[in-house]
């Protein structure tokens, strides 16, 4: 069979499988009015490629809603303020971490195992207590007056233990946490925490990192201590509380240290906490 004789058979099979299920032609539908296409335009040619990442600004302004931490010589800082830098790694270590360190006397020397362990929790506890002394101070500020955020920089090599990291890695969205027992800081601005949140590249550009930017969401009424100290920064009482708000990888401007200039953009971990106003005592 020819092929012109299979174009005609194929047509007639076409017609008669129209005629069968009550259509007129192949291509038959429902006219569209004129009413309907009222308003259409073509689309505007492309500039750019349709899938191109979004890269976020230092300088970009708070969310909607949010300002900057009010701050007032004498009304919103606690004695001791920037001394808590000092003793905030101590506290950011888990119990688990300690105890791990003295597994190795657990069968060669079970007698010294047990008076390590216990003076490594009494230890802890005591930690415990004193913290919760200090945080009778932040009661006397003077409560935020208006919905704030701040900024946290974090960073930690892949694969090492890091209680913040590890308790915010493990929370789903809607949780209340305990990221670190100690005295969490923050920036007012975003810049402010550029210093500490560095990018997840070592020097042969192969990821080793996992930085990490915390926004912290902080209710009107809170009695966080604030001041201006480098460009403006916050601390919260210790053992604080927060609302998981939202987790998710983001892309920051890489700045030249020398000029400022932005020379590309990195990965991060954007994470948005809303601070619970109620201070443990």
């Amino acid at each position: 069979m020819g092929f012109g004789k299979v174009g005609i058979n194929l047509a007639e099979r076409t017609v008669s499988w129209v005629k069968t299920v009550g259509k007129t032609s192949v291509l038959q539908t429902k006219p569209t009015k004129p009413a309907k296409l009222n308003g259409l335009k073509y689309a505007s040619e492309l500039k750019t490629d349709t899938f191109v990442k979004k890269v976020e600004s230092w300088w970009s302004p708070p969310p909607a809603g949010y300002v900057r931490p009010y701050c007032k010589n004498g009304k919103t800082e606690v004695i001791g303020h920037h001394d808590f830098h000092a003793v905030n790694g101590f506290y950011n270590d888990t119990l688990e971490s300690r105890l791990k360190g003295i597994e190795h006397f657990k069968e060669k020397n079970p007698n010294k195992y047990k008076e390590l362990y216990d003076k490594r929790v009494a230890y802890y506890n005591e930690q415990i207590i004193d913290l919760l002394d200090t945080n009778v101070n932040f009661t006397k500020l003077t409560p935020q007056p208006r919905d704030c955020v701040a900024y946290r920089g974090v960073v930690r090599r892949i694969g090492t233990a890091r209680q913040d990291f590890d308790v915010i890695n493990a929370a789903k969205i809607g949780d209340t946490i305990v990221p670190t027992r100690g005295f969490a800081y923050a920036a007012h601005d975003k810049l402010g925490t550029k210093q500490y949140l560095c990018t997840p590249y070592n020097v042969e550009g192969k990821i080793a990192f996992e930085p990490m930017l915390i926004e912290y969401r902080i209710p009107k009424g809170s009695q966080i201590s604030s001041n201006m100290e480098h460009g403006g920064e916050v601390v919260f009482p210790a053992l604080s509380k927060y609302k998981l708000i939202s987790k998710d990888t983001r892309f920051l401007e890489k700045l030249d240290y020398l000029t400022g200039n932005v020379i590309g953009s990195f990965p991060y971990k954007h994470v948005v906490l809303e601070y619970i106003p109620k201070i443990p005592l």
